[in-house]
């Protein structure tokens, strides 16, 4: 009996401990078990949070590069100053910029070193016409935003749904220029568009040789009006010199104008060029008919 008592307690201390390494063991496995499960969650919450946070960009949201899909940055803004054929101030998100417009080139009007130049005026007429102060335009910036060694934003200007650049180039009132990448993507346009401007004569291209890749040579404009010679008549008659015409023979007209037929150019009495044209006159009796003939005022 007493043996039956020991080996009952013998075996009890032999047990319990088994049973309770059992049961630890268990938790930790549990508890393993918990902590994976609840890693994966928290890895799909933050990935989740990562797609669904609406501060984050999507591709729906954001405009995709202009350079993928050729689609047009353009800014709405409002003229507030003409400066000259291509420079103009706006009024811009609240903010007056001065813009000049991308790869044309229009003759100076007021410059410290070169003045005025023949077409100058005309073009920034025609700016003031087109962009007068107040019209609504639309500004698409160079790529990158980038601006000229005088702090002006570079930028292509639109007025109605049409670039204005072009628009200078068709009338003959500005040249293809300062073509630097990455902003070359209209380029092949604007030397088609200059292309047929200088095949109908017009504007700047009315005086041969006058507008070059490296700017305008005035000095071919001075020679023209003095010789009456090297340029193309806009209207594209040919004039032979006519001996007869180079005195003044109707003494009917008073203040009569001397047209030069081959450069389209008038001198009005007093001018500089006026007694020393003498090749292939026109005669006009005032400058209103002289200008609806085709001509204009020569500059001197």
């Amino acid at each position: 009996m007493n043996n039956r008592i020991l080996q009952l307690i013998i075996s009890f201390f032999v047990i319990i401990p088994i049973i309770l390494s059992g049961c630890s063991s268990s938790e930790p496995s549990k508890q393993k078990s918990d902590s994976k499960t609840s890693s994966v969650v928290k890895s799909n919450e933050v990935h989740t949070n990562e797609t669904s946070d609406p501060k984050s960009p999507s591709l729906s949201q954001t405009e995709v590069p202009q350079s993928k899909t050729g689609k047009k940055k353009l800014l709405p803004a409002t003229i507030v100053k003409n400066v000259d054929g291509d420079t103009i101030n706006v009024n811009l998100n609240g903010k007056i910029e001065k813009v000049r417009m991308l790869c044309v080139d229009t003759p100076e009007t007021h410059h410290p070193r070169l003045g005025v130049q023949p077409f100058g005026p005309e073009a920034s007429e025609y700016t003031k016409e087109i962009l007068s102060v107040g019209t609504k335009v639309e500004i698409e910036p160079g790529i990158g935003d980038g601006r000229d060694k005088y702090g002006r934003l570079l930028a292509y200007i639109y007025v109605n749904g049409k670039m204005f650049n072009e628009m200078l180039l068709e009338k003959g009132l500005a040249r293809v220029a300062y073509i630097y990448a990455p902003n070359t993507q209209y380029v092949d346009e604007f030397y088609a568009i200059q292309k047929k401007a200088q095949e109908k004569g017009v504007g700047i291209w009315s005086i041969e040789n006058y507008a070059q890749e490296d700017g305008y040579n005035t000095e071919k404009v001075k020679e023209t009006e003095e010789k009456g010679t090297n340029s193309k008549a806009s209207s594209g008659n040919n004039y032979q010199n006519n001996p007869s015409d180079d005195q003044e023979t109707n003494l009917d007209c008073k203040g009569k104008i001397k047209g030069n037929a081959n450069s389209h150019i008038y001198h009005v009495p007093g001018g500089s060029f006026y007694d020393s044209t003498t090749d292939n006159i026109v005669w006009f009796c005032s400058e209103k008919e002289a200008q609806d003939e085709g001509y204009r005022k020569s500059k001197r």
